[in-house]
């Protein structure tokens, strides 16, 4: 009867975990994480490089195109963020640095221009205002970020502060969400706000009258260049 009782608790008992096996389990596991985790930080790093790139080099162009046509006031879009506001916010700052003296090559260098930005993605449109100090009397940021987001149906993201440029000024960002089911698209979204963005500018004398359809062409096309503007 002991036997049998023995043999029947055996039975009946839950199977002993494989403690060490489970641990092996969770320790890989942890290590994963970690590693996902720098992963993914590292390529956030190398987007940002060819983000600030990108900008830097769009600056230049600007400060051109301002030198040859006296411009106060430009728009253009950047590819590399696609649609990350952040990112977008990183290429303003890049486009309005200070040009570093002992590099290769001039980058940066418009932070008297004052401009807008977008960048479309799949998500979403983002958008990033820049006026500086010198100009601020011309156009105020509050209402030109709010004229572009009503003609899109846009969302301020970060109010008017303090830009990190050499020329001072207010920095702001808005983006407006892709709805496939409402007919909003990032891509058209763009055409419309930068459509808005320069006519807002017109308004206030602060953008040159249209002239013909290939100054528009060259201005609101993505793969403009900015150095064929006068």
């Amino acid at each position: 009867a002991k036997e049998a009782k023995e043999a029947k608790e055996a039975k009946e008992a839950p199977p002993k975990r494989d403690k060490d096996k489970e641990g092996g389990k969770k320790e890989g596991k942890k290590r994963e994480e970690p590693a996902a985790a720098d992963k993914a930080a590292a390529e956030r790093e190398k987007l940002l490089k060819k983000v600030i790139k990108e900008g830097g080099k769009k600056g230049v162009e600007i400060e051109g195109a301002a030198d040859m046509g006296g411009l106060e006031f430009f728009c253009t879009t950047l590819e590399s963020p696609d649609g990350d506001v952040g990112l977008l916010e990183a290429s303003m700052t890049a486009m309005n640095a200070e040009p570093d003296p002992d590099a290769e090559d001039r980058k940066g260098c418009s932070g008297r221009v004052g401009k807008m930005i977008f960048s479309a993605g799949v998500q979403q449109l983002a958008m990033v205002a820049y006026v500086p100090a010198g100009s601020a009397e011309k156009v105020l940021l509050a209402d030109w970020l709010h004229h572009v987001c009503a003609a899109v149906q846009g969302e301020v993201a970060s109010p008017p502060a303090a830009a990190e440029s050499p020329d001072g000024g207010l920095v702001a960002s808005a983006v407006v969400k892709a709805n496939a089911d409402a007919g909003k698209f990032p891509l058209k979204d763009k055409d419309t706000a930068m459509a808005a963005a320069f006519a807002f500018l017109r308004t206030k004398g602060a953008f040159p009258e249209d002239k013909d359809d290939s100054e528009d062409e060259m201005v609101f096309g993505d793969d403009c260049n900015l150095d064929d503007y006068d």
